[in-house]
């Protein structure tokens, strides 16, 4: 168990409870039990049931839902999901009573300060994989790290595994600038590209918010092969540690990578001298850039060479990123959270090795401020399949001020089809499909609720 003593947070709900809004989601789920794991006593509220909120309940944490407005007689905070507006009826109310309300970016914040060694991963894509491997390491050099994962890792069945105070691995996402108030003593920028443009004007202001996550942390590690990762980190004030697959005179480096049956193995290099050969377990030439950002921070942490070797190797990859969900007539059917157009390419490229006669995909384009801004970028990330069929957009947080829809996209696209909603898709799939294709469920909404 954690100890109390460096929680900013302690006095307010040392004898109270800590009421956590939005507690279904992953990371708000994480919370609520690291809170629990201390010592505190925790209650929550959700729109609906889920995963996530009958993990908790298991856990005897108290939630509530839908229109029903939870007790406040005994909380002395509410932290709240970024998602949940500030009018909202129930922060209305804890406020009328003088409750502290705190949103969970800076709530998460002080609360990692409680660990030794804080490694947080950015970047518009591939944190989940990245914080994945460092995990793996880790675990394999027997640190009992604790982790928060945007997605589960295969190895600890979840997002969230609870250790020691040695160690805190956890994905910083960048939307709002939440990264900003964590504490990494250890950050890694995976790549810089714009992204969440309902925020960021510009990728000028993307680059800015990236050199002040990185400014948090006495050490970063930076992607060498990314212009924009580069130019964040010129301004950073820190040692800066540099990771490339193309300038062997980066700190850390792969070389002789070579793919056997679409997955990469290599040499990584520390100072150009050899640490390990290594043979990953997750398809992907790309995925080596995100191992050698792995090796970077698990190095600067203090992992052994061999411990970093077992982990990369270990890792399998995390939950929804091109995670295999079954057959239908003979295809092979995969599951990935892409939802940006550099994602969406490098997921179809991994698709390519595997030979498929058709690589089909079903996309949910996430949010109609970024299907707007970068609508030409989507247009063409889908060339690498044989089609690709757009359910409507989801939402979000939004409104649908842009006058933008998915038969937009769809018409845009050569190979781009509309049919409707997910009971036309998917009985359109279900006749179309056959022995030796590939379909990839592709989005980041409730594209997961498709049924095949």
């Amino acid at each position: 168990m954690l100890t109390k003593s460096k929680f900013c947070y302690d006095a307010q709900i040392s004898d109270k409870v800590c009421l956590i809004l939005g507690i279904g989601g992953v990371s708000m789920s994480s919370i609520a039990l690291l809170l629990l794991d201390m010592g505190y006593r925790v209650s929550g509220y959700d729109e609906r049931h889920g995963k996530y909120t009958d993990l908790v309940e298991g856990q005897g944490i108290k939630v509530v839902y839908g229109d029903e407005i939870p007790s406040l007689s005994e909380v002395g905070l509410v932290v709240y999901t970024a998602a949940i507006k500030e009018d909202n009826p129930i922060i209305t109310l804890a406020k009328k009573k003088n409750i502290p309300c705190v949103v969970r970016a800076p709530f998460l914040g002080e609360l990692m300060k409680c660990y030794k060694t804080r490694i947080g991963v950015s970047g518009t894509h591939g944190k989940s994989t990245t914080t994945g491997m460092i995990s793996e390491i880790h675990l394999a050099a027997n640190t009992d790290p604790t982790i928060m994962i945007g997605a589960d890792l295969p190895s600890i069945n979840s997002g969230l595994k609870i250790g020691g105070k040695s160690s805190f691995i956890f994905e910083a996402c960048e939307y709002k600038d939440s990264f900003l108030s964590f504490a990494p003593t250890i950050s890694v920028v995976l790549n810089v590209e714009l992204d969440h443009t309902d925020y960021f004007l510009s990728l000028d202001q993307m680059k800015h918010s990236y050199t002040e996550f990185m400014s948090i942390s006495d050490m970063a590690v930076v992607c060498a092969d990314n212009e924009n990762a580069v130019e964040s980190s010129q301004k950073y004030g820190g040692e800066a540690f540099y990771y490339s697959v193309k300038d062997e005179n980066a700190d850390f480096f792969a070389k002789n990578i070579k793919l056997v049956k679409g997955f990469a193995e290599f040499d990584a290099y520390v100072n150009q001298k050899l640490l390990a050969h290594i043979k990953l377990s997750v398809p992907g030439e790309f995925q080596v850039s995100n191992a050698l950002a792995a090796i970077g921070a698990s190095y600067l942490s203090g992992i052994d060479a061999d411990s970093i070797k077992r982990g990369l190797e270990a890792f399998r990859g995390v939950g929804r990123r091109f995670q295999y969900r079954g057959e239908y007539n003979g295809a092979q059917i995969f599951d990935d959270y892409a939802h940006h157009p550099d994602e969406i390419r490098a997921t179809l490229s991994t698709a390519r090795l595997l030979e498929k006669s058709r690589v089909f995909v079903v996309y949910q384009p996430h949010t109609y401020s970024r299907t707007h801004d970068l609508f030409h970028a989507f247009a063409a990330s889908f060339k690498d399949c044989y089609e690709v069929i757009f359910a409507d957009i989801y939402a979000a947080r939004e409104k649908n001020t842009y006058g933008i829809s998915s038969k937009n996209l769809a018409d845009a696209v050569e190979n781009g089809k509309y049919v409707g909603g997910f009971e036309e898709i998917a009985d359109y799939v279900r006749r179309t499909l056959r022995e030796d294709d590939l379909l990839i469920i592709m989005g980041a909404g409730d594209i997961i609720n498709l049924n095949i």
